[in-house]
């Protein structure tokens, strides 16, 4: 439930108050055109305020760009708010419906199938869904949430307010910040992938002795696999955002509030700057460096140290206006092979 009164009290420096009733109360969140009286509602476009005001909708948080026609309905209109960002407000505001919480705790705060070692630590108001192991000496903060089959290893530390879904797996000594969520079938602190070969040319594993260390706000999404260091630390910094099915091999050192799309995949001994942005699919090589405030295109293959922030594409690596250059130059590869063939018999004519 959002009264309206609240987002002006709490959320001033992002929502700015327009017009309506601060008493208005919206118990759910709806598209426009399935808004009702009780509904909170984006608007982005004219035609979606327009819908929004004829369904009556409670709460109504409109573009920056279309905040005038709002205040010209302000007679029909719900309580209304401006925003220079939808998505900055949808993340603001949608909290307050995200029901997340209730998907844990309908057992009670305790499955009676969960496993916890004597020598662990729990904080208050801790959630252990059915069948979840919580090994030696492991400490996991106040207002967590460990969902059903997870599997928190020896001497592991699961900072407050963090939420590991059903069947995650963190590994012995690892240790998640604050506030993080971990989703299904990821892998926090599985063995990196190290062999050496002996004389007979056959691989021998390298025991993987390191941990895994992620900082607060950290989101990895479901299916992610993040190895432990051989010696030291992988780092995930805080803030750092992991879509589904990443791969993040061991000694890595990922910045903080990089954004890590679908399918993004780094070798080994690699460190990457802070703010960091990909597309889905990309990859980079092991042991390099990569500056600060660098984007990557999708699909996109680091093979060589970046050392200046900026927007990069292709394989090979290359800024990225070039990158588009060159990806338009290839889909007309078969074109220029043909004109140059016929250039070279006109110059050279067979007989």
């Amino acid at each position: 439930m959002l009264r309206a009164q609240t987002i002006r009290n709490d959320h001033a420096e992002v929502l700015t108050f327009l017009h309506g009733n601060l008493q208005a109360c919206a118990t759910r969140c709806h598209s426009p055109g399935e808004a009702g009286d009780d509904s909170l509602v984006f608007a982005t476009s004219p035609e979606q305020l327009a819908e929004s005001i004829r369904r009556k909708a409670a709460i109504v948080i409109v573009q920056e760009t279309i905040a005038h026609l709002a205040l010209a309905n302000a007679s029909d209109a719900g309580c209304c708010f401006s925003v220079t960002a939808i998505p900055i407000a949808m993340a603001v505001l949608l909290t307050y419906f995200d029901h997340k919480a209730e998907r844990f705790t309908q057992w009670g705060a305790r499955h009676p199938t969960s496993l916890v070692h004597p020598s662990a630590t729990l904080g208050q108001n801790v959630v252990l869904g059915p069948y979840c192991v919580i090994g030696a000496r492991v400490s996991v903060g106040d207002g967590c949430f460990i969902g059903a089959h997870t599997v928190v290893e020896n001497d592991a530390r699961i900072g407050a307010a963090t939420i590991l879904h059903p069947h995650v797996f963190v590994g012995a000594a690892c240790e998640i910040g604050n506030a993080c969520e971990i989703h299904p079938h990821a892998t926090i602190g599985s063995d990196g992938f190290g062999y050496a070969k002996d004389a007979s040319g056959r691989p021998r594993k390298i025991p993987q002795l390191g941990t895994v260390k992620i900082g607060d706000e950290v989101e990895i999404g479901g299916n992610c696999a993040i190895d432990r260091a051989t010696l030291s630390a992988t780092y995930i910094r805080s803030g750092a955002k992991l879509d589904n099915i990443c791969h993040i091999a061991h000694n890595c050192d990922l910045g903080e509030n990089g954004c890590y799309t679908a399918g993004f995949m780094m070798a080994g001994s690699t460190t990457i700057g802070r703010n960091f942005m990909t597309g889905g699919n990309s990859v980079v090589g092991p042991h390099l460096r990569v500056a600060d405030d660098v984007v990557l295109a999708g699909r996109s293959t680091v093979t060589n140290n970046v050392t200046e922030p900026g927007q990069y594409g292709g394989y090979p690596l290359q800024p990225l206006r070039e990158a588009l250059k060159t990806l338009v130059a290839i889909g007309q590869l078969n074109d220029m092979r043909k004109k140059l063939n016929g250039l070279i018999k006109s110059v050279h004519p067979t007989t």
